[in-house]
């Protein structure tokens, strides 16, 4: 099991910051296996293609340097001139493979981690100098993986190079009488070679990318403590945010209990439950909920109505609807309209409007 460097061990997989961060840094799980066995193919490919063509230039090009070339003038503008009349078709034929590599190349690259523009990867750093992290690195788990794929490519081109050449020895023995047709020959022993080559690259590449993922994700694993304190930075403290939400709770039941002296009546339970109402004609069209609150709230409710002399009414299935349906500061439900205007029709009644 990883360890981290105060050797807890890293039993949590890596969060979806974490991967972020470490992209941010250039740790992204890569595969230089696969990038060589894609250009390898790409290669052989345009080679199988334009090889005509390629070695027919390079063919002038040979001629003309024994043949013409040595009758010349060696001066340095005479030199220039020559170079770019005969030898430049060789130029025009290994660039455009050049840049079909490039973007091969960096086309395989990004299908493997994405489009991703950053520098600190180049930035120099001190463990990458230290001998005692080389050590450790040389001799790790990717170090030996790396050592054994280097291996295994090694025996497979020997295989492989053994099982397509031998069976044509009697052939590259033999003295050619068309130079042109044994070159062709060969060309085509060549590009099998080369896909055989390709196809045991592949395996590798396919052995070496499933390993990178795991490997990069053995490193980024995290341990209990690291993922408690990535979700404290993320989301926040829960005691912090525990504390906060005590606090609204406290100071919304300070501004609920300062609007109990406004109320005109206080339905209890009689002990558990208490809603404090208001009604006034001219504004409200049916009657409030200022507060409600059950057991100690419901008691200070009651409290501050006693003091205030506001009437309070005992109706437990009316108190016990009206806390759990009705909102503060909100119009009570539609249904409960008749029982409360009943109660305030009465208390109105005895104290006359206001």
């Amino acid at each position: 099991m990883a360890e981290n460097q105060n050797g807890a061990e890293k039993t949590e997989m890596p969060t979806p910051k974490r991967l972020e961060d470490a992209r941010k840094e250039g740790q992204v799980a890569y595969s230089a296996e696969i990038s060589t066995a894609v250009i390898l193919l790409v290669g052989l490919c345009i080679l199988a293609v334009t090889g005509p063509w390629f070695c027919e230039a390079v063919g002038d090009s040979i001629r003309y340097a024994c043949g013409p070339g040595l009758t010349v003038e060696f001066t340095e503008e005479a030199a220039v001139r020559e170079l770019i009349r005969h030898h430049a078709p060789l130029v025009w034929w290994i660039t455009p493979l050049i840049g079909a590599l490039f973007a091969i190349g960096l086309g395989v690259g990004v299908g493997q981690v994405g489009l991703m523009l950053n520098g600190k990867p180049l930035i120099p750093k001190l463990d990458r100098i230290n001998p005692v992290t080389g050590f450790t690195r040389l001799f790790g788990l990717r170090g030996w993986m790396r050592l054994l794929f280097g291996v295994l490519k090694l025996i497979a081109l020997g295989i492989i190079g053994w099982l397509v050449i031998s069976g044509d020895l009697a052939h590259f023995a033999r003295v050619p009488h068309d130079l042109r047709a044994r070159l062709g020959d060969d060309a085509w022993i060549l590009f099998q070679l080369g896909l055989w080559v390709v196809g045991a690259l592949a395996l590798i590449a396919f052995g070496d990318f499933l390993f990178q993922r795991f490997q990069h994700t053995r490193d980024l694993m995290m341990t209990r403590q690291e993922l408690k304190e990535e979700f404290k930075q993320s989301e926040g403290d829960p005691h912090l945010k525990a504390r906060i939400r005590q606090l609204q709770r406290e100071l919304a039941g300070r501004r609920m209990m300062q609007e109990v002296p406004k109320a005109d009546v206080v339905i209890t339970n009689p002990t558990h439950v208490a809603v404090a109402l208001r009604y006034r004609q001219d504004r409200d069209q049916a009657p409030v909920v200022l507060a409600k609150g059950y057991d100690a709230v419901a008691q200070q409710i009651k409290a501050i109505a006693a003091e205030h002399h506001i009437p309070m009414v005992e109706n437990v299935p009316l108190a016990r609807a009206l806390a759990k349906d009705a909102k503060i500061g909100r119009p009570i439900p539609v249904q409960w309209y008749q029982d409360v205007a009943q109660i305030l029709a009465a208390i109105l009644k005895a104290k006359g409007p206001r």
